[in-house]
């Protein structure tokens, strides 16, 4: 897992975006759907700021943060004798599930969501989308994994996994891809499946309140906000539609979309699933077989 440290990194994203928009061109989930190198670009951009956010501030470094709290013995698991393969597993679910309630602050909070929106403002969903995280939701997530981190003991292999892990996932949940109907039904009740994200990106604010997971679906189905991948729409839009929509999705505006605040343009966001999330009236999408 070393060879993720550094550039190591950035060549490893780099071939999972290639792979899923290869895919992409092989199993297209939305037909016509063709690479937009601006928008691509423009997508990048954020992550681009964002690392460079974060390389700016040391000090909330996640792998910085555990190698520090093993070698200070600091955390639970640093105070436990626990083998090294179940510390390993454990930092997985910790950090997924760390992942799905921050990804629920930003849906709930609307300072946050503010932020969080220049994630949806995107009308098109394919693996670029993944790159789409505003300087200052990454920026929110680093201190809320440095705390986690540092609280729990995760080990640095531990950082290094979820980050293998969360980029094939990303890219994976976002690609304009479209599985087999009866395998994306089964896989969506273990991992999030693109079919199950999408419908988080509906331009229905009901919708956006469902299917927060990062690579495992287990804890939506815990915590109520499971929609399996047969509710998705064929119709679906993605997006923010009304006060809150981007006028035009250009470097300016998604750089300065959380300091974006339309007048009455905010709303409740209400932790939990609608009641239509079991069990939802539309026609589910048909994937090829």
């Amino acid at each position: 897992m070393e060879f993720v440290k550094g550039l190591g990194g950035v060549y490893y994203l780099i071939i999972v975006l290639g792979a899923a928009a290869l895919a992409e061109r092989l199993l297209p989930w939305r037909k016509g759907l063709r690479i937009d190198p601006a928008r691509w670009l423009r997508n990048a951009s954020m992550s681009v700021y964002g690392a460079i956010l974060l390389s700016a501030i040391p000090a909330i470094a996640a792998f910085g943060a555990a190698a520090a709290a093993e070698a200070n013995g600091f955390g639970l698991m640093n105070q436990l004798d626990i083998p090294f393969a179940a510390r390993l597993i454990a930092a997985v679910l910790v950090l997924d599930l760390m992942a799905y309630g921050q990804h629920r602050m930003l849906h709930h909070w609307y300072f946050l969501w503010r932020a969080h929106r220049t994630h949806h403002t995107d009308a098109e969903i394919d693996a670029s989308t993944s790159l789409r995280f505003h300087p200052l939701e990454t920026l929110f997530r680093a201190l809320i994994e440095v705390a986690v981190v540092v609280t729990v003991g995760v080990p640095p292999e531990g950082i290094l996994l979820i980050y293998l892990i969360h980029v094939v996932a990303n890219a994976f949940t976002h690609a304009n891809i479209a599985l087999p109907r009866k395998a994306d039904i089964i896989l969506s009740r273990i991992i999030t499946t693109p079919a199950v994200h999408r419908q988080h990106h509906s331009t229905d604010e009901e919708r956006q309140r469902l299917n927060y997971g990062t690579a495992f679906t287990i804890w939506d189905q815990i915590f109520g906000t499971f929609s399996g991948a047969e509710h998705l729409r064929e119709d679906e839009r993605f997006g923010v539609e009304g006060p809150e929509a981007m006028e035009a999705d250009t470097f300016g505006n998604l750089a300065l979309d959380p300091f974006r605040k339309t007048k009455d343009a905010a709303r409740p966001r209400p932790a939990q699933a609608p009641p239509s999330a079991a069990a939802p009236a539309d026609k589910p999408v048909q994937p090829p077989a």
